[in-house]
């Protein structure tokens, strides 16, 4: 069985017409049931019937004659479907579906309902048949004549590169047509577009720039599927050092091509990271995974015996330091981060900073926390110890290769935690911040691409006891942004604030990323000085949601 070409767009466009089509392709005889898949009859394998007039079909002949990979669980009902760009996962019983598409290796998830879920019959799986299909990127649709349901999958994408010419200003000024569209749009980001007899004219703008020295280019323009072009674009910040233009900018590229049948265009704008970015995107997964070292410390007693201490190391450290650093704690556990007692013990390191020293080569200043089990929930801490570990990129992956702690501190037992369960963080407060409360609001982001949605996510503001409507105090604001929203803020696909600088990172987890607001303390509330000083401890601190 030959494999399955699935468009990648498919999901765009089918997922809304899924839910409301009208067409119904059972009828009440199931002998009459007939399936067609790219010419070929099919209906015996696929074993269809009828229930609450959809029509159902095997998952795994269907996924076999599909040409792509199944995989089930009778037990728990679960189910995921695959194709190159497209996953489904459904449960038997559930009337709505997760779907993940890998759209430029960027994963886009989304749920949609479905009019009937799958079931089980005979201990096989059954799924609904339309509703699959169309997911995956083939063409649907009913046959009266053959009283049938037709599914081609043949032609469904079509990947044809398009021919484009990058217009120069002079061109574009000397023509009273485009210097119109340029001279209305040039400034704003987004895309726009006209055509004129032969051929379309594409303006894209990056919008403002604070300094001069970036460009746009197009990278590709492709005729996806059979009427529709993708253009990708880029966004080329200015070298390094390099001299620029004081002043605002508004860099732009426009193009034209051959319209032909093109009615449809769609677009992205990837900005290329510069140095300093790309040391900032280091630097974050050095501190996360000091972070995930610091989650393995308790998991290892120091005062096993030799064996127990080495089997324990490489199980749990392996994958963060050196063996030389393991052979060195096995011989003077003393000088080895670990759980000396059985309470308290080690629950995270909290980083503070995080310094590049030489190429692939960080230098990481923190402090181990220890809690005992009565203050998961309360107090923040028993003891504290300052931590430094340099972290260097050995063979493409980052090792601890050098470790060094300091003397326990002493610790006031009047700071304490205000721990989230529900997205997954704690935040460490002092002692007269008890009795806060927390106010939950919603932050709203603006799409700054045509065409695209906005979007929003939950606020949380954490109050001091002492607020009044008359005498306001500075809240601590702490905005919450599942992974794709942060990626794409930091692609600045959309905005949150007026600020022309984003929220700032106060930690994360694997689902999430915490940020404070941009100017949250703007309006120097009673208090601002303190939630600042607070905010220097690194109090926020991210955990795995069970």
């Amino acid at each position: 069985m030959k494999k399955t070409k699935i468009k990648k767009t498919a999901v765009i466009c089918t997922c809304c017409a899924i839910i409301s089509t009208n067409t119904v392709f059972a009828v009440s005889d199931i002998n009459n049931v007939k399936i067609q898949i790219d010419n070929e009859w099919v209906q015996e394998d696929l074993e269809p019937f009828i229930e609450n007039e959809r029509t159902l079909v095997l998952l795994d002949k269907l996924t076999e004659k599909l040409g792509i990979k199944a995989v089930s669980d009778l037990e728990t009902g679960t189910i995921k479907i695959y194709s190159d760009d497209v996953t489904i996962e459904m449960t038997v019983g559930k009337n709505n579906a997760k779907i993940t598409e890998n759209e430029g290796g960027s994963l886009k998830e989304k749920t949609v309902d479905c009019e009937i879920s799958p079931i089980t019959k005979d201990e096989k799986i059954y799924v609904p048949l339309r509703f699959a299909a169309e997911i995956l990127g083939t063409d649907v649709s009913w046959d009266n004549s053959l009283r049938a349901v037709t599914i081609n999958t043949e032609n469904t994408a079509v990947e044809k590169p398009i021919n484009f010419e990058t217009l120069d200003i002079q061109t574009i000024k000397d023509s009273k047509l485009l210097s119109g569209l340029y001279d209305e749009n040039y400034m704003n980001k987004g895309m726009y577009c006209l055509t004129d007899s032969d051929y379309m004219y594409v303006l894209i703008s990056a919008g403002e720039k604070n300094t001069g020295g970036y460009s746009v280019t197009i990278d590709s323009i492709t005729e996806v599927t059979p009427g529709t072009v993708y253009i990708h674009a880029a966004l080329n910040s200015p070298a390094e050092g390099s001299m620029v233009t004081q002043a605002l900018t508004y860099p732009n590229v426009m193009v034209k091509f051959k319209k032909g049948d093109i009615g449809n265009v769609k677009w992205a704008l990837s900005a290329e990271k510069s140095r300093a970015e790309e040391t900032e995107i280091e630097k974050n997964d050095v501190v996360e995974f000091v972070q995930k070292f610091g989650g393995q410390l308790k998991m290892v007693s120091l005062l096993s015996s030799e064996d127990m201490l080495k089997d324990d190391m490489q199980k749990y450290y392996g994958n963060y330091v050196t063996d030389d650093l393991i052979e060195k704690w096995v011989k003077s556990p003393e000088s080895a981060p670990g759980k000396l007692t059985s309470s308290p013990w080690p629950e995270r390191i909290s980083v503070m900073s995080a310094e590049k020293t030489d190429e692939d080569i960080y230098v990481v200043n923190g402090t181990i926390y220890e809690i005992t089990s009565d203050q998961i929930q309360k107090v923040g801490f028993a003891a504290k110890r300052p931590i430094t570990l340099e972290v260097a990129k050995t063979d493409g992956k980052w090792i601890i290769d050098s470790l060094e702690m300091g003397e326990y501190e002493e610790v006031s037992k009047d700071s304490f935690i205000y721990r989230n369960d529900e997205y997954g963080f704690t935040f460490t407060l002092p002692e007269n911040w008890k009795g806060y409360s927390i106010q939950n609001d919603i932050w709203n982001g603006s799409s700054l691409i045509e065409g695209k949605e906005d979007t929003s996510g939950p606020i949380i503001y954490i109050r001091h006891p002492l607020w009044t409507e008359d005498e306001p105090r500075q809240d601590i604001p702490v905005m919450i942004f599942t992974k794709e929203q942060w990626q794409c803020l930091q692609n600045e696909e959309f905005s949150v604030s007026a600020a022309p600088i984003p929220p700032s990172k106060l930690g994360e987890n694997s689902t999430h990323v915490f940020a404070l607001p941009a100017r949250y303390n703007y309006s120097f509330l009673t208090g601002y000085e303190e939630v600042e000083k607070i905010l220097e401890t690194n109090p926020l601190q991210g955990f795995e949601v069970k």
